[in-house]
This record gives structure tokens, C-alpha cells and sequence, in this order.
């Protein structure tokens, strides 16, 4: 190898221009990479695709959208205004013009402002669907009759004082809003409570937490990409700027905002970042690096760079929050293989050598390059045991990366300082300060050299049992600017609302109407809004909105019917429909608002909860002939309720990094000296190359786990980085000294005269290094930020190991013939061999240690939880609710008296003196008996008309052939009935009209 390396220095320099055209060109070819990288921190980016935890929420946004644009509306301080004032006058105009145009932006699902709420129930309401559930309820209730009487009649009452049931009406808007709750009846008409005493309606809680604040969502579509999604995030954002409500103040906040947030730092920052990091090491080489052309390094890293991101474009891989920060990595990693070359090349110019300075240099130092650059590489490909996508896409990036650096720190320098020293050779090197202060700080007596050893162990096994201690950040939204807007946004909302993020549980089943489905979506929410520790702020959900417009105070928790949910179903607005139920019914959703709180304790509430589901499944018992059981697979559950969406993202991110954390760094560690046991056929040599690896891997978990500083995506990836950019330090050091020796150099002397020669060099690229990581610390992200503190400190760590311990140690080691320097044959004049020679001893022991290696590489990689774990597809076929007869009513009516005849005498059929005055407490007859006093009816006569439609029908079939809704059928019994009492039926009509709002 040594032949070709000082033919390649000669050709590159020979032919300098044709190798800087092929340079450009095959640049511009890669170019066409760069336009194929795309960005990206879906769940994609944190959850293997063929997971469980994916695969759920891939379906479950698929069937009811992916992430939801929040609107936080707020009354301002002073207003006097309540929640209800939000859909009256320009505030309900204002609230139609956005909904119209929200809805037209590509990219949204649904949009459910307030007024969409708002609307659902005042279709439930008008429809009559809300009262005959109340009423359905009372007869299903026998203990609470009495309590669900009272409320049902004073719902009636507030309907009929209403007027006109129209959105905008402000008697109705509080009807719609506020619940019955201290409401009284005085003399017929309803009488409110005091304005601070209005409780909102249980079914709008999710809406209107309070009457001061009202939460509304736009929902995007599912499985959107990060730039479909920011661009109807971006979209969303004019439309809503435009927005403006009398007394009220608009906050748009939620995932898609602050995901938005992060692709444009992706886009934008980063870049930044990327400049800043070149420029640092622009005042690093000009004022550190005393050669001629001291800026050279930079076009090699700019170039080297540039077709690293090319080619992982080429190969598919998304920029992601983690890869994304590859870039200043790699211009700190890269900016010492040319500024080794270029140091290198300055030496040999001025030593009286028949060879070629570009061949001398490149024989004996670009074999040290090309072994610290595949221990790097190994180093990343361990991140390959990650369970998180993108830590093992930025693995793939830095391997790339390091690959395509080298080479181009190789060429780019060589042919065009090799062109240089052919025209205008270098003639003087002196020797600077830098050089003088390494070889003092490699002056340590040799003596302490075990103590040097027993503390590097020490840190080590310290760093090993420290590592346990440390924290994760996994929640995305930790990670970006905690000063900024958005992040002011979420925890407005937070305050005002009391939830910080959404659980989705995606419940499937054959028919979602069915029963035994809504009774146990009704009892999972009502268990887990009544959790002792608050963790469910508040759930939505169809079954949930009819449960609670039947939970009434004194009576029993009852779920809704089967006939409620069917009833509510077919009144939904199309955008609530699209969130809350599969058009084929067999799939229906749950969201639960979950309080604040740290990721670890929102797995905790998750796990509880899926416990709880999968208990009541296990419970559920269901008739045989249920529609739910209808060719069901053998072993497939008649019911299953799965949790999904963001808040299930996060924590599987969280499972993921915590999986193989430390297994990460040991993995590398052993695969790192493993090659280097091969490549240098010496256990000693590469155990003396990796001292300062280990120090600066045991140090770094010591700080992290003594610090508190919690770990994010990034700086649980830091000790495979340590690893790989310590390695290239260790590596060039021993090479060095390992030369020296060789050319007949005693250990001493030879450590001096290596540190003399390349201390510039090895100070200025880790000046450089350091420089490149620690603009990441400039970064306006606390990922970034704390990645870049971390890494710094490791870099400046293992720069300090290098230069300090291993000169000693190296002496040590090698005065007692363990670096096996000591053969003669070599040539002095020759280029360095950095492969000790093959002898007995030494090759056992490199042997023996190699397999040791390798079955400790295989354990770590065992032992590392590399599953998705087992997944499945679960499908249920629509089956429809079975028919119901519905109750029909005889009714006998008067018949006109034929021609000729006699017409009937007009006036009471029966004596209304007989008939009492009290008002009846029967659910029909007290708001009939209302009704007719509202029209001037005497009681008795009011009490003479119920008893006599007490005699036609019965209140369920009065309730089932439409009465709460004035349906024709219902009218005709009441007239029947009040003309047997002598009321006529203009007076019915008049009194119906009442109670209609009409």
C-alpha cells in the first residue's frame, strides 16, 4: 500500500487541474442529491413503521385526521362577557367567515371551532334528540325519576321561554351552553341563577371549560408529511390572522404549530448553524494554524460536506431534528483530515528528502486517516441497534459523511498543495507556540503512568454506573426555544384549559352503536374523568356528549341507548362525524385531554388506562345473538380499544431511546477496538488508542448523571460520537509515535519529537472540532443546545487525554516492549507500519483479545432490545343494528256529522269543574299543564285536557309517537284530547308554538 500512496500524492499533484475538474463535476452531478433530501419529524422519524404503536396510529389517522391546530379563545380581562357572547352579532358572523374558510385550506380534515360544537347541539336540541334521551333516560332510572323529572321540566320550560331557537338568539345561545344547574320554576317560567352560578353544560365541557374560555381544533389530515403539513399550518396561520372577535382574544397553539416551528429552524437554522461553524474555524485556522494557505482545509470540508448530504439525499434518508445536526458534526469531524494533510505537507516541504513531500506525506499518514475514519464508521454503524429511526438514519448520515470527508480531505488538499510546492516550494516552517505547549503538556513522568491508568478506569466504571441516572426529554415540544411564542401558546393553553395534549383510543368493533360498545365507551370515560389524580382533564366522543346530556345530579350514571347514539349520529355535523365515527360504523373515537406532565408519568396514566380498557373488555358479557360476535375470527376480541395519536408518539419515543441507551456507547466501544486489535495486530496498541476514548466516554456520563442534564434524542447518541472523534485523535497520535519510533527514535524522544511536529495540527483541528460542535450550543433549540454542550466538553475532554496522558503512557508502555517497536527490520527511511509485527507472543494475545471482542460485541448486540416487538392488523366487518318496531298509538278522532244531520253541540265533552288545580308531577303532564298556563287556561282545564290524553296514549307512546318534537301525530292526540275539555285548537297550537320557540 505504501507504492500506492506515493503514486496517488504524485498523480494528484501532477494533475491537479484534472483532478479539481473531476471534483466539480462529480459535485455538480451530487447536486442533484441535495434537491431529494426532504425534512421530516413525523412519527416516522420515532417509531419503527412495523410497530404496534405505529401501526395504531397510522390507522387511527387514517380514520379520524392527524394533528389538530388548537383554538384557545379567551375572554379579555374587563369584558363582562361570557362564552355564550361568542356566537351573537359580529362575533357569530366572524365565526361563520372562518369556518367557511378554514375548511377550504388543503390539507385540513375537519374544523371544529366553538360554532361547530355549538351547532351539533343545537341540532340536538331542535331535533328533539337531546329531550327524548332525557326522557328515555327517566324511564330507564326508576331511582332518579323523581331527579330527572325536575330537570327534564325545567328543560322544557327554558326550550318554550327560549324564542326562536336560532344560534345568534341569545336566550337560546345560553340555553345551548349553560346546563340546568340552579335553575328554579317560579310561577311557570324559568328562572336563571346568577351569572357567576351558570355551570356549561357536562356534553360542552371539553369546549367551554369555563365560561370565559372556549377551545376549538382544525384538524390536518393523517399521515401527512412534515411539508404538507406545515404548508396547511402556514395557510391556517394568514387565514386566522385576519381573525378578530369583540372581547375575546384568539390563541393558535397545538402540535402542528410548534412541528412547524422545527421545520423551519430544519430549513433555515441549521444552515445557519452551519455558517456560524465555518466561520469559528476560519478564525481558528488564521490565527492558529501558521502555514501558508491556512484557509485550505475549508474548501475541502465545504466540498466534503456538500457530497455527504448529496448522497444521503440520493439514498432516501429525511433530515430529521437528529440528522439535521450532522452538519456542524461533520465539518468538525472533517476539518482535521485535510488539516492533517495540509500540516503534513508543510513538514515535509522543508525536511532535505529525495521523496516528493505530497508522496512522504500521503505514505505515512493517510493509512492513519483511513483506520480512524473506519473505527469512526464502525462507530456510527453501531446506532444501528437504536429502536429509534432517525438516531439510526444519522448513524447512516455520519458514515456517509466521514467517508466522503476523508476522501475529500485527502484529494482536494494533496492536488493543490502538491501543485504548489511544485511552483512555489515551501521553504521554512518554524516552530510556534502551539507545538511548544503540547509537548509540555505531554511531558508527565512516565512513573505515574499505572495511576494514569487505575484513574482512567476509575472514570470509566464511574461513568458505566452513572449512566443509569440520567434523565430523557422526549417530548418534542422540550426541545425547541422555551422563550418562544409557541411555547408561551401551549402553556396558555395549558393554564387556561388545564390540558396539555390529547390521547386518542380508537375503539373497533363490528357496530360502534351496538350496546355492549357504547356501554363500555361509557364507562371507560366515566372512570377516567373520575380519576383521583386528574389526569383526564375531559374525553369527547359521541357516547360521551349523549352521556352527559343525561348525567343529571341526584340521578344514577347511565349510559345513553343504543336509539340515543343512532338518533345524535345522524344529526352530527360532517366535520365532528369525521372525527368521532367510521362511516361503515365500525370504528368510533375517544379523546381524552390529558393534565401536565412529564412523559414517564404520562406512560404511567397510558398504561393505566389501556389496563383498565382491556379489563372491561375482558368483562364485557355479551348475548350470543349480538351483532358484535357476527363472524368474528376465532380468538379475535368482539371489541378492541387501542390508545393512539401524539400523546402515545411520545411515549414510544420515550420506550425507544431508553431501550438501548448505554448499549449504544458499549457497542461502539467494542466494535471501535476490535478493528483496531485487527488492524494493529497489537492488544496493547489498541488499548493505548482508546485511553482517551474511554476517559472521555466515562467522564461525560459522570457529568451527565451528576449534572441533572436531561438527555434528548441527540445526547444519547453523544458516546458513539465520542468514541468515533476521539479514535481519530488517538489513532493520528499513535501513528505519529509509532513513526518516530520506527525511524530509530528512543520512546522519549520519540513522544517529544511527535508532539513537536504535530501539535500545531492536532491542537488547531481539535480547536477546530471543538469549534464546530460547540456553535450547536448558539442554538436556539434545547436539543441542539444541550447536544452541543455535551459534545464539546467530550471533545475537550479527549483532546486533553490525548495529549496529555498518552504520551506518558505510550513511553510506558512501550519501554517495556508491550508496542512491539522494537524490530529492527523495518525500514527507518520507509513509511511508518503501523501493524505491529507478526511475533509469537503478541499475536496470541491480539488473537485471543480479537475473539474476546467479538463474543463481547455479540452479547452487547443480544442483549440489546433491537424488536419492534409483535404486531398485528385487526379488520371487523359492518354489521347493522338490528331493526326495532317502533311503539304505534290508536288514536280515536272526532268524524264530522254527516249532511243533513244535526251538528255536535260545541263545548266540553266532559265536566272540567271536576278536575283539580295542582300542577301534576308526571314528566308530560307538568309541562302540558305549563303550557296551557302560559295560554290562559284555567288549572283545571289544563288538568282536564292531561287526564284526558292520559287516556289515549300512555307518555312512552306519546314519547315515541313525537311529542317533544310537535310531530303531527302527537298534535292530534293533544287536540283530541283539549276538545273534550273545550279548548280549542288554536289555543294548542298557540301553546305548541311556545314551547317550540316559534
Amino acid at each position: 500500500m505504501e507504492s500506492f500512496w506515493r503514486t496517488t500524492g504524485v498523480a494528484l499533484g501532477k494533475h491537479w487541474k484534472l483532478v479539481m475538474l473531476a471534483v466539480l463535476v462529480f459535485s455538480a452531478v451530487l447536486v442533484l442529491g441535495l434537491r431529494q433530501l426532504e425534512f421530516a419529524t413525523g412519527q416516522d422519524s420515532y417509531l419503527n413503521p412495523d410497530s404496534q404503536i405505529a401501526l395504531d396510529n397510522v390507522e387511527f389517522q387514517n380514520d379520524f385526521g392527524g394533528e389538530t391546530v388548537i383554538l384557545l379563545f379567551t375572554a379579555q380581562d374587563g369584558s363582562g362577557v361570557d362564552v355564550a357572547d361568542l356566537f351573537a352579532g359580529a362575533n357569530l358572523a366572524e365565526f361563520q367567515r372562518l369556518n367557511a374558510e378554514l375548511a377550504e385550506v388543503e390539507g385540513v380534515y375537519a374544523v371544529v371551532t366553538p360554532l361547530t360544537s355549538v351547532t351539533f347541539s343545537h341540532n340536538l336540541l331542535s331535533g328533539g334528540i337531546g329531550s327524548n334521551a332525557l326522557i328515555g333516560a327517566s324511564q330507564r332510572d326508576t331511582e332518579g325519576a323523581a331527579a330527572r323529572s325536575a330537570d327534564i321540566g325545567i328543560a322544557l320550560s327554558r326550550l318554550g321561554a327560549a324564542g326562536e331557537q336560532v344560534i345568534g338568539n341569545t336566550t337560546y345561545n345560553d340555553l345551548l351552553i349553560f346546563g340546568n344547574d340552579n335553575f328554579e320554576i317560579v310561577d311557570g317560567a324559568p328562572v336563571a341563577p346568577a351569572d357567576a352560578d351558570r355551570a356549561i353544560r357536562l356534553s360542552l365541557a371539553s369546549t367551554f371549560p369555563n365560561q370565559q374560555t372556549s377551545v376549538g381544533g382544525i384538524v390536518l389530515d393523517g399521515n401527512a408529511t412534515l411539508d404538507e403539513q406545515s404548508a396547511s399550518t402556514e395557510d391556517l396561520l394568514a387565514i386566522l390572522e385576519t381573525a378578530s372577535f369583540e372581547d375575546f382574544d384568539l390563541t393558535v397553539t397545538g402540535s402542528p404549530v410548534y412541528l412547524k416551528e422545527i421545520n423551519d429552524y430544519l430549513k433555515g437554522g441549521m444552515l445557519t448553524l452551519g455558517a456560524a461553524a465555518l466561520a469559528v474555524m476560519a478564525v481558528v485556522l488564521a490565527l492558529m494554524f501558521q502555514v501558508r494557505w491556512r484557509l485550505l482545509p475549508l474548501l475541502a470540508v465545504v466540498i466534503g460536506v456538500l457530497w455527504a448530504f448529496a448522497i444521503v439525499g440520493l439514498v432516501g434518508i429525511d433530515l430529521s431534528l437528529v440528522t439535521i445536526s450532522g452538519l456542524p458534526i461533520l465539518i468538525g469531524l472533517g476539518i482535521d483530515f485535510a488539516i492533517q494533510i495540509h500540516n503534513r505537507v508543510e513538514e515535509e516541504a522543508v525536511l532535505d528528502k529525495e521523496e516528493h513531500p505530497i508522496a512522504e506525506t500521503l505514505a505515512n499518514i493517510a493509512p492513519a486517516l483511513i483506520i480512524a475514519t473506519i473505527a469512526a464508521i464502525l462507530a456510527f454503524l453501531s446506532l444501528q441497534i437504536s429502536k429509534v429511526p432517525m438516531i439510526r438514519d444519522f448513524g447512516v448520515l455520519l458514515s456517509i459523511g466521514v467517508a466522503a470527508l476523508v476522501i475529500a480531505g485527502i484529494v482536494i488538499p494533496t492536488a493543490i498543495l502538491g501543485i504548489r510546492e511544485w511552483t512555489v516550494p515551501t521553504d521554512d516552517r518554524g516552530e510556534s507556540l502551539v507545538e511548544r505547549i503540547v509537548v509540555k503538556l505531554g511531558s508527565l513522568p512516565t512513573a505515574i503512568s499505572p495511576f494514569l491508568i487505575a484513574i482512567s478506569a476509575a472514570l470509566f466504571v464511574g461513568g458505566v454506573f452513572a449512566e443509569g441516572s440520567a434523565t430523557i426529554q422526549s417530548d418534542p415540544i422540550r426541545w425547541i426555544d422555551q422563550g418562544s411564542q409557541a411555547v408561551a401558546d401551549l402553556e396558555k393553553l395549558e393554564d387556561e384549559t388545564g390540558f396539555a395534549t390529547t390521547l386518542g383510543v380508537l375503539v373497533e368493533a363490528n357496530n360502534v352503536y351496538d350496546p355492549a360498545v357504547i356501554n363500555l365507551i361509557h364507562d371507560f370515560t366515566d372512570t377516567a374523568e373520575s380519576r383521583a389524580d386528574g389526569a383526564v382533564v375531559s374525553s369527547s366522543s359521541l357516547v360521551n356528549t349523549m352521556g352527559k346530556i343525561i348525567k343529571i345530579e341526584g340521578a344514577t350514571v347511565i349510559p345513553p341507548s343504543s336509539d340515543d347514539i343512532v338518533a345524535a349520529g345522524a344529526v352530527m355535523p360532517p366535520d365532528v362525524a369525521r372525527l368521532l365515527v367510521r362511516p361503515d360504523l365500525t370504528a368510533t373515537q375517544i379523546n381524552l385531554r390529558i393534565a401536565p406532565a412529564s412523559l414517564e408519568e404520562r406512560a404511567v396514566i397510558v398504561d393505566e388506562l389501556k389496563a383498565d380498557l382491556d379489563a372491561k373488555i375482558a368483562a364485557l358479557d355479551i348475548p350470543a345473538e349480538s351483532i358484535v360476535l357476527t363472524d368474528l375470527p376465532a380468538g379475535q376480541d368482539a371489541v378492541r380499544a387501542t390508545p393512539a395519536g401524539l400523546a402515545t408518539v411520545g411515549i414510544g419515543l420515550l420506550e425507544n431511546l431508553s431501550a438501548n441507551r448505554a448499549a449504544l456507547t458499549y457497542l461502539s466501544l467494542m466494535v471501535a477496538g476490535l478493528f483496531l486489535v485487527l488492524r494493529l495486530r497489537s492488544l496493547p496498541r489498541a488499548i493505548l488508542a482508546m485511553v482517551p476514548v474511554l476517559l472521555a466516554v466515562g467522564i461525560s456520563s459522570l457529568v451527565v448523571g451528576l449534572s441533572g442534564i436531561e438527555l434528548s434524542p441527540l445526547t444519547t447518541v453523544s458516546g458513539p460520537l465520542v468514541v468515533a472523534t476521539c479514535a481519530e485523535f488517538s489513532v493520528l497520535i499513535l501513528a505519529r509515535f509509532l513513526e518516530e519510533r520506527q525511524r530509530g527514535f528512543s520512546s522519549e524522544d520519540a513522544s517529544h519529537h511527535a508532539a513537536r511536529r504535530t501539535g500545531r495540527a492536532f491542537f488547531t483541528s481539535a480547536m477546530t472540532t471543538i469549534g464546530g460542535f460547540a456553535v450547536l450550543v448558539l442554538s436556539a433549540l434545547p436539543l441542539l443546545r444541550d447536544f452541543g454542550i455535551i459534545v464539546t466538553l467530550n471533545v475537550a475532554i479527549a483532546l486533553l487525554s490525548a495529549l496529555v496522558v498518552m504520551p506518558p503512557l505510550a513511553v510506558w508502555v512501550d519501554e517495556r516492549g508491550w508496542l512491539g517497536t522494537g524490530d529492527t527490520s523495518l525500514d527507518k527511511a520507509g513509511a511508518v507500519q503501523l501493524a505491529s509485527p507478526p511475533r509469537g507472543t503478541q499475536a496470541i494475545v491480539a488473537f485471543v483479545s480479537a475473539v474476546a471482542m467479538i463474543v463481547g460485541a455479540f452479547l452487547i448486540y443480544n442483549s440489546a432490545d433491537t424488536s419492534v416487538g409483535a404486531s398485528s392488523e385487526v379488520a371487523y366487518s359492518p354489521v347493522a343494528l338490528p331493526t326495532t318496531t317502533t311503539t304505534t298509538t290508536t288514536t280515536t278522532t272526532t268524524v264530522a256529522p254527516a249532511e243533513g244531520e244535526e251538528p255536535f253541540d260545541e263545548g266540553p265533552a266532559v265536566d272540567v269543574e271536576s278536575f283539580g288545580d295542582a300542577r301534576p308531577d308526571t314528566l308530560i303532564g307538568g309541562t302540558l299543564f305549563d303550557l296551557l298556563i302560559g295560554q290562559d287556561q284555567p288549572p283545571n282545564v289544563a288538568n282536564c285536557v292531561i287526564e284526558r290524553l292520559s287516556l289515549l296514549a300512555t307518555d312512552d307512546e306519546l314519547i315515541a309517537a313525537g311529542i317533544v318534537q310537535a310531530s303531527p301525530a302527537a298534535v292530534e292526540l293533544i287536540s283530541a284530547a283539549a276538545a273534550d275539555c273545550g279548548v280549542g285548537g288554536d289555543v294548542i297550537e298557540d301553546a305548541l308554538s311556545a314551547f317550540l320557540g316559534g
